[in-house]
């Protein structure tokens, strides 16, 4: 039987690509009906750009868009975005000043009620009352404030490892912070569900749900770190400042905007609300790509 190769451009769904990532972390089937929206979206951004899963790539002193990036989001959205942190904020902070539509508004009580974990993971009966959820190996120690970290477990916070976690960092975490830590392949949502206070860093999709679910969230980004997946939003909701506290109905807002980037398979409009995204950008300077592709494939 043939070797079966890694595609050369990742996509959503794609099972072969999230086994090399993930191993034996399985996701969800749930994001399978996120497939639905995948099938929607144009085969390049804006003036021929690339339109890239699960990358993110910025250039800050730059006032053109080199292309543009997606990903699933949790397991209801996919969140697209020009590559470039200066105008992912803009269209945040932007679609903040929406009105909150129906849509918009069920959109924020599926994530508080229903929301789901992005890997199949082991449900759990702990309670915790304030969990800090960490990201993955790849990016732990470059973006998370661990002395803050630190001083909130002192106030009876415990770390909720990323299932991803590699061994190494995992047993360096539970030789810092012993009983503190929890079990990496245990279910991170059922955990939230149950939290009075949510941490997270700006990679994390557990602040946004936290948020919906009423929640206090805690942001625990180091100081000029790099902006990540969710950064924009978190950008947009806290004001740009930390310690801020987000208003959930900003969150709606953004839920209810045509033209966010965030799109669902709940919503009656999907591919008008992907038009919409890309429509906002289309009067910006492009910069074509010099290794062209096209949606799905390497090149």
């Amino acid at each position: 039987m043939p070797i079966e190769t890694l595609a050369l451009n990742d996509v959503l769904n794609d099972k072969t690509a999230h086994f090399f990532k993930s191993g034996s972390v399985l996701r969800n089937e749930e994001n399978e009906r996120l497939s639905e929206i995948h099938k929607l979206l144009p085969k390049k951004g804006n003036h021929g750009t690339n339109l890239e899963y699960d990358i993110w790539y910025d250039f800050p002193k730059d006032s053109r868009i080199h292309g543009y990036v997606y990903t699933d989001a949790m397991s209801k959205f996919i969140y697209m975005k020009p590559a470039s942190f200066q105008y992912a904020s803009q269209i945040m902070i932007e679609s903040m000043k929406e009105v909150v539509t129906e849509e918009g508004d069920m959109l924020f009580k599926e994530l508080a009620i229903k929301s789901l974990d992005k890997y199949r993971l082991r449900r759990t009966k702990f309670k915790p009352k304030y969990v800090i959820f960490l990201p993955g190996t790849n990016i732990l120690y470059d973006i998370v404030d661990m002395d803050r970290v630190e001083q909130e477990i002192d106030k009876g916070a415990y770390l909720k490892c990323h299932p991803l976690t590699s061994a190494y960092a995992f047993a360096d975490l539970k030789r810092k912070f012993k009983d503190r830590i929890i079990d990496k392949k245990l279910s991170g949502h059922s955990l939230l569900k149950q939290a009075e206070i949510v941490g997270c860093c700006s990679n994390s999709e557990m602040g946004l749900i936290g948020l919906a679910q009423g929640s206090k969230i805690n942001l625990f980004d180091k100081e000029g770190c790099n902006p990540r997946t969710y950064t924009p939003i978190y950008t947009a909701l806290w004001k740009g400042k930390l310690d801020n506290e987000p208003s959930p109905l900003d969150l709606k807002r953004i839920l209810s905007s045509e033209y966010s980037g965030l799109v669902s398979y709940l919503v009656h409009n999907p591919k008008e609300r992907i038009n919409n995204f890309f429509n906002y950008f289309k009067d910006i300077k492009h910069v074509q790509p010099k290794k062209p592709k096209d949606l799905n494939t390497g090149g």
